[in-house]
């Protein structure tokens, strides 16, 4: 082989193993598959199965050189794009955060899966406790902690996060629970729903969630009355990976359907 030929398949060898062992650890996290473990196993597989390919022949798998360069072409325009999203995503939380808002009331925090036992995961903590740092210096908010119950959770998240919040020393009588919702768009309508009705449009609030569901947040905030300003919390480095990847593609997802 020579060296070009040899650097393209220990790139698609590492790029492979990495997905593949990304998959398998969020797997073991979180007991539970989702778009990103599903993408991002078979890409890996398939980026191991191609350096195997090109390192036992010199035989190209498809033949036709036109072809070949026209699904060139498109993997380009499909990585630019995803290079350009993942950089909006990563970026948004620099550029909308809550020192920026300045004066509000309301502070809603966007659930997520919540163990067995009832308790936070550690994704889920992380949002509560930024939440809890912020009614610390701004004591006059009103918390609303938004989240459904899904079918392998005991109770809904938005009572998890209630009772988190209240051993963290926050008043029951701060926090307002919405415990429908079951996506971020519902997120944002049914806690609407919770707010006075004479509110003046866009109503402006903060809030947390996980610093890759930043932009995706925010847009989905606007298409609800909203002037939303983010607080984002870490996400935990054994999913940070499968987060990036999963939110790619929730984020088309919400732009296309979510209105």
């Amino acid at each position: 082989m020579n060296r070009r030929r040899i650097v393209a398949v220990a790139l698609f060898a590492a790029l492979g193993v990495i997905l593949v062992r990304d998959s398998i650890n969020t797997w073991n996290y979180t007991r539970s598959v989702n778009m990103g473990i599903v993408v991002s196993a078979f890409s890996g597989v398939f980026l191991v199965t191609a350096a195997l390919k090109m390192a036992l022949t010199d035989r190209p798998i498809i033949k036709s050189r036109q072809i070949r360069t026209v699904i060139r072409w498109i993997i380009i325009a499909c990585l630019v794009f995803f290079i350009v999203a993942e950089g909006l995503i990563i970026a948004d939380p620099y550029l909308h955060r809550a020192e920026l808002a300045g004066n509000v009331d309301w502070l809603l925090v966007l659930g997520c899966r919540i163990w067995p036992d009832g308790s936070p995961t550690l994704a889920l903590a992380n949002r509560l406790d930024k939440a809890a740092e912020y009614y610390s210096e701004h004591p006059h908010v009103k918390i609303i902690v938004s989240g459904g119950q899904g079918a392998d959770e005991p109770i809904p998240e938005a009572e998890s996060m209630a009772e988190y919040l209240v051993k963290r020393g926050i008043p029951e009588v701060s926090i307002i629970t919405e415990p429908r919702s079951t996506s971020t768009m519902e997120n944002f309508r049914f806690s609407r729903d919770l707010l006075p009705p004479d509110l003046e449009e866009p109503v402006k609030l903060v809030f947390v969630t996980s610093d890759f569901h930043v932009l995706r947040a925010r847009i989905l905030a606007k298409r609800n009355g909203f002037e939303a300003y983010a607080i984002p919390a870490p996400t935990p480095s054994v999913i940070l990976i499968n987060s990036y990847l999963r939110e790619f593609f929730a984020f088309i997802k919400s732009m296309l359907v979510d209105y």
